[in-house]
């Protein structure tokens, strides 16, 4: 068995073992090579595993497609205003982008940890701008590290980390400083372990299925490719095996009546003809390894299954239409709110009695929750009816139908014991 030895030992180029000893048992020997994942470290790195995989794009554009359909209300004392600076500025939020563009942006930049909102100015207006930055050319400078996991009590010290910079380097190799103040932060998952200023990212979880899916993609572009191959085998003659079952000539001669257009061919001598890779449905299984990393990653980032189903026509319409609605109520209203609640604070509109607010209600799948919620008002209100026409009190009705009515002005009919024509004494009402 010295052979094996040999090829552990380092000579033969394979690989070696440093920890083999000479004590070593021969007899039987294991070899598992160990996983190897993608690394992904860097903010780069994160946009590069994103935009390369199919599975995980496939999940980003599906989430910022559905909150880019958002629409922005302005409230004052509860009622919708028309006509606002805010709303007049988010038509045209910078000069490269449309309000749909720039809360697609807002989605991405979430669901890869962290939004870096770039404001020009703290005052709505059409000459304002406002830019989500790109995270791998952010550095935050070390005076602004220095209060990442501080806690600040003074709004003194609060001014003085608005002050501090970040650098933001161009494509082109410039730079300039942005001011901490002029950033609205908005993180996907949290900020708090840790550093203000830097929250972790789901991405980072998703490196092993992102690195077996890519895996699974290349390895099908090669079965493709192989089933397009043929192997091709001459018979040996039993009574003279001293006798090649091919020579080079015929194999050339093979190869090219393999590759000819007629039907029928002749050959000196047998030949075995099989595919590369016989069994096709391996392409097919595949394609099931892509679905299912693609409801791993949707799965990652909370959305409904039916939703993700829909993708591949795996759910009835009514279900798809429901797990649509579930998926604005669970991501994109949370979602939602946290963009809507750092612009209030940019423009300091809780101050004037405002509230910025983002809606998906005008969208035609939410049409299916309005028509339920119409359905539920008609039923009580049926009930109600009954109720009052059985004299049940206000109050119990209240506590039966969950409702706080106060002004239900009839009084409950009263009872009274009357006499039929058998005379018969039963309860009746007057």
């Amino acid at each position: 068995m010295n052979w094996l030895k040999n090829i552990f030992s380092g000579n033969s180029g394979i690989g070696s073992i440093s920890a083999m000893s000479s004590t070593v048992n021969t007899d039987f020997f294991t070899f598992a090579p160990d996983a190897d994942f993608l690394a992904i470290t860097s903010d780069a790195e994160k946009i590069k595993a994103v935009f390369s995989n199919p599975a995980v794009l496939r999940v980003f554009k599906l989430q910022c497609d559905m909150f880019s359909q958002g629409k922005f209300y302005v409230y004052k004392d509860g009622e919708s205003v028309e006509s606002d600076p805010f709303l007049d500025m988010m038509n045209k939020p910078n000069f490269f982008q449309n309000k749909r563009q720039w809360l697609w942006d807002f989605m991405f930049w979430k669901m890869l940890g962290n939004a870096y909102c770039y404001c020009y100015s703290n005052v709505p207006s059409k000459d304002n701008t406002m830019y989500f930055l790109d995270n791998s050319k952010m550095t935050l400078s070390t005076e602004l590290l220095a209060y990442k996991d501080r806690f600040v009590q003074a709004k003194a010290t609060r001014k003085l980390i608005d002050d501090l910079t970040v650098t933001y380097t161009h494509a082109n190799g410039t730079t300039e400083k942005i001011k901490w103040g002029k950033i609205t932060h908005l993180t996907d998952l949290t900020n708090g372990v840790g550093n203000w200023f830097k929250g972790p990212s789901a991405v980072d979880a998703l490196h092993q299925i992102i690195t077996n899916s890519n895996e699974s993609t290349a390895s099908k572009n090669v079965v493709i490719r192989m089933m397009r191959k043929f192997m091709v085998a001459g018979k040996a003659d039993p009574d003279n095996v001293s006798v090649s079952p091919l020579s080079n000539m015929e194999k050339r001669d093979i190869e090219t009546k393999m590759n000819g257009l007629k039907n029928i061919h002749a050959f000196k001598s047998m030949i075995d003809v099989k595919r590369f890779v016989e069994r096709v449905d391996i392409a097919e299984k595949l394609d099931a390894s892509f679905r299912d990393d693609f409801i791993k990653v949707g799965g990652h980032y909370n959305i409904p299954r039916e939703v993700l189903d829909a993708a591949f026509e795996g759910s009835t319409y009514e279900n798809q239409e429901k797990a649509r609605g579930a998926h604005i109520d669970y991501n994109m209203m949370p979602a939602g709110e946290d963009l809507c609640s750092g612009l209030d604070n940019r423009f300091l509109y809780s101050e004037n009695g405002k509230t910025i607010l983002l809606s998906w209600d005008h969208l035609s799948f939410t049409q299916v929750f309005e028509k339920e919620r119409a359905e539920v008002v008609k039923l009580k209100a049926e009930t109600l009816l009954l109720l009052m026409k059985a004299g049940v009190k206000k109050e119990e009705i209240n506590q039966m139908l969950d409702l706080e009515i106060t002004d239900l002005d009839y009084e409950p009919a009263k009872r009274s014991n009357t006499t039929n024509s058998n005379g018969e004494t039963g309860a009746g009402q007057k």
